[in-house]
């Protein structure tokens, strides 16, 4: 039998948040792959045995147990399923996870395993949890994807014990009970990931043989799981009882993208497990609880999304910068002369000279993903060196960052927005809601806050609307005191389909990849189709970034498969990629 070998190297990290729960996490950040590998290369190592088993026994027909309860199959079946038994040495074993279950099984986990990589590779949620620990600095060597995918690996098996626990099934690995067979299953399925080729009777020979070489590796497994169950990577709240991989997306990378994926994953798995070991009451009543988590995720995700979406950003803008951005050739036009009109404005004050009252406040109108929220942030710092404001820094709302679900909060909310864009800029995007919600909505409320805190602070404040052309002109005409202070338009027009392709080359060329021939054509095809039938509801470059994404997930699914892929590989973006990324987001 294998030892374990040296104790694991672990890293112990805390985190705390002010928002939501408060939380402790405990992160294996390196261990276990070395583990993992030598498992593995021992297990290839070792020959497998290779049992008579009678070809026209099903793997389901193998699966129902001693050679007892064949008394119903055909004469030809029953002697196959027999002899496998007679082979094994254990006549009166029950083989309790069958075919169906265990493909059940390993799609599901196969899916999860997916998701996990797909996170690991992202580097702004790898950096969060990094940045949370208190005592990162105590960690070895660089936490890349790797190390962080086996992070993500081990939680999912914690999250597997969570499952157990609540379902009242021990965690001992008893191979005499469904529950222990199927954490068998699980570890194998885990250890050998992605690439997992195990099939069912693999599955069975270990499980029911009794010779050498199988008790050596369900040893091994066992003690694959001990590592599993009993590993120091969890992740708890203090306030809310979740799986941690949950928690992990939640409450410490606070990011709203996997959320709904991971929930439905875990679901389905909770499912497989529950359908495997047969429902009872406490494993319904838990099952209904995990499902009812849905809403809890829900509203977390729209607590999130107005934390994201009262973003503050620091002045960097300039005419320079604009003048780099892709298109938008209108928007730079009108930016300038703004810029131009300004100086001479105060040019004309710094020589004594009379000038009118000027608005600097604007309203940008345009559809989805036209660049709006980043010239919103340059024209901020254009103020800032115009000195119209100190600081000329952007905070970015919307109705969900102004708006409260009660009497009476809605101007308190609103004002602590305000209050940290003074001497900069807040941009309201989809200003236009604000009045979309019926006499009994707060969103007038929130108007009224703006308009008298415009006036107030009209010295240190400077108030940027956005939203579609149409639905922004009929919000500012509809209230007097908006129309009175918003009188410069500037429109955004939608990206052609080259432009599009430029913004996509630009951000392969930022992150250090490139596209093959073929590949270009299919997205240069795809954008100019995309262009062609879109409605006003189309990203524009917020599509192409997400386009972007999952096109980098399809090419890191590719490398998975490869064991050191090299820089040539992990930089090339194939055809391939590009439909695989198409064909993803066509179900979204």
């Amino acid at each position: 039998m294998m030892a374990l070998g040296a104790p694991l190297a672990m890293v112990i990290m805390g985190v705390e948040s002010d928002v939501l729960w408060p939380i402790s996490i405990i992160l294996v950040i390196v261990a276990v792959g070395l583990f993992i590998a030598f498992v593995a290369s021992d297990k290839r190592s070792t020959p497998s045995p290779k049992p008579n088993i009678v070809d026209n026994v099903t793997s389901r027909q193998m699966g129902i147990g001693s050679t007892d309860d064949f008394a119903d199959l055909d004469e030809d079946v029953r002697e196959g399923a027999a002899r496998f038994f007679e082979q094994s040495g254990r006549t009166d074993f029950r083989i309790l996870v069958d075919d169906d279950d265990f493909q059940q099984l390993k799609h599901s986990l196969m899916r999860l395993l997916r998701l996990l990589q797909s996170i690991s590779f992202d580097k702004r949620i790898r950096e969060k949890v990094l940045d949370q620990a208190h005592d990162r600095d105590t960690i070895k060597g660089e936490f890349d994807h790797k190390s962080f995918f086996t992070t993500l690996e081990l939680l999912l098996g914690k999250d597997v014990v969570y499952i157990f626990e609540r379902f009242g099934l021990s965690t001992n690995m008893n191979f005499t009970t469904a529950a222990g067979q199927l954490l068998l299953a699980i570890t194998i399925l885990l250890n050998e990931g992605l690439k997992s080729k195990c099939s069912y009777e693999e599955f069975m020979r270990e499980l029911s043989y009794d010779n050498e070489y199988c008790n050596q590796l369900r040893g091994v497994h066992e003690e694959m799981w001990l590592l599993y169950r009993d590993s120091n990577v969890d992740v708890k709240s203090e306030d809310l009882d979740d799986l941690g991989l949950m928690l992990i997306l939640e409450l410490v990378a606070r990011d709203t993208r996997y959320v709904m994926d991971m929930r439905s994953l875990l679901n389905q798995l909770a499912e497989d497990i529950a359908q495997i070991v047969g429902k009872n009451e406490v494993i319904t009543s838990a099952l209904d609880e995990l499902h009812g988590r849905v809403e809890r995720d829900k509203q977390i995700i729209t607590e999130l999304e107005g934390e994201q979406k009262t973003i503050k950003r620091e002045p960097t803008g300039t005419i320079a910068e604009l003048d780099q951005l892709v298109g938008l050739s209108l928007v730079k036009s009108e930016v300038t002369a703004l810029k131009r009109f300004v100086e001479v404005n105060k040019r004309r004050q710094e020589m004594g000279m009379k000038t009118p009252t000027v608005s600097y406040h604007c309203v940008f109108t345009g559809n989805p993903g036209t660049g709006k929220t980043t010239v919103a942030r340059i024209v901020a710092g254009i103020y800032k060196d115009l000195g119209i404001l100190s600081k000329g820094h952007l905070v970015e709302t919307d109705r969900s960052g102004l708006v409260a679900e009660y009497v009476g909060q809605t101007a308190v909310k609103t004002n602590k927005i305000i209050d940290s864009a003074l001497d900069g800029v807040l941009f309201v995007d989809e200003a236009y809601s604000l009045v979309t919600g019926g006499k009994e909505d707060y969103g007038k409320e929130a108007i009224a806050t703006l308009l008298k805190r415009m006036e107030d602070d009209r010295d240190r404040l400077v108030v940027i609307l956005a939203g579609y052309e149409d639905e922004m002109k009929q919000f500012v005409d509809s209230n007097p005191g908006l129309r009175s202070r918003f009188n410069r338009y500037i429109h955004f027009e939608d990206y052609s389909a080259d432009e599009l392709m430029q913004i996509f080359v630009n951000r392969l060329r930022t992150f250090d990849y490139t596209i093959d021939s073929r590949g270009e054509t299919v997205l240069q095809q795809h954008l100019e189709q995309c262009v062609a039938t879109r409605g006003k509801d189309f990203g524009n470059a917020r599509y192409v970034r997400n386009l972007f994404e999952r096109t980098i997930e399809a090419q890191a699914v590719r490398l998975s498969s490869l064991a050191e892929p090299d820089s040539e590989a992990l930089s090339r973006i194939t055809e391939n990629d590009v439909k695989t990324a198409l064909n993803r987001m066509s179900h979204q």
